[in-house]
């Protein structure tokens, strides 16, 4: 199963700090030449409102709150773009108090028949220690977290689930999780953002590794 691909995919960003939501508008990113005019004038605003906003374009999801920033996208040609968007939205608000940041990426992968997705569910979660507790047990989600492999402070956190999306399929969530290294000391976001910058590519081939091979077990 070495070169199995997920069916459906995306990648959110995620950042924590001090937010006011209210600055996040489509028409202040057309302002500031973060998206085109015909995008900002095509979106769906859901809401806006001083405690969140949240709006869409054809590519992007974005919602904020008092304290979360999120920026998504299911198309893969619009990855790096994200990336960009994200970073140049921060490097215009560099001011912004920003301490945490998730690459996040979800992938469902389809397999190739409900044996090989059950066996798949019963290697990463053995079901004989449940037999005398629990009737056909199954797994419905596994969540394993590991400390990060290179310098930054933070995690790595993988969630494994039945797909909701596709049947018979695996959801794999992996939070790759960053921490800027001394809150108290740390001013507006230019570290976050650093750390987006250089670990972004790093950050999805991790990511993949770890999806690919996790749904390659047999």
């Amino acid at each position: 199963m070495s070169d199995v691909k997920p069916e459906i995919e995306g990648i959110d960003i995620v950042l924590v700090g001090d937010f006011n939501p209210s600055i996040f508008q489509p028409a202040w990113f057309t302002s500031q030449e973060l998206i085109r005019k015909e995008e900002a004038n095509a979106a769906r605003i859901d809401i806006i409102h001083p405690e969140i906003v949240q709006f869409s374009l054809e590519w992007l999801q974005v919602q904020i709150t008092r304290n979360k920033f999120s920026a998504s996208t299911s198309q893969s040609p619009y990855y790096p773009v994200l990336k960009d968007l994200v970073y140049s939205t921060f490097s215009l608000l560099k001011h912004t108090p920003i301490s945490k940041m998730g690459i996040n990426k979800n992938m469902h992968f389809l397999m190739s028949s409900e044996d090989e997705w059950h066996a798949l569910g019963h290697k990463l979660a053995p079901k004989h220690i449940w037999d005398d507790i629990l009737r056909k047990p199954g797994m419905r989600s596994l969540s394993i977290q590991g400390e990060r492999p290179d310098e930054y402070k933070g995690y790595v956190l993988v969630r494994v689930e039945p797909s909701r999306k596709i049947h018979p399929g695996v959801f794999i969530h992996v939070n790759d999780h960053y921490e800027v290294q001394d809150p108290k000391s740390a001013m507006g976001c230019t570290e976050i953002m650093n750390t987006l910058i250089n670990s972004w590519e790093v950050s999805i081939n991790r990511a993949d590794k770890i999806g690919f091979t996790l749904v390659g077990q047999k």
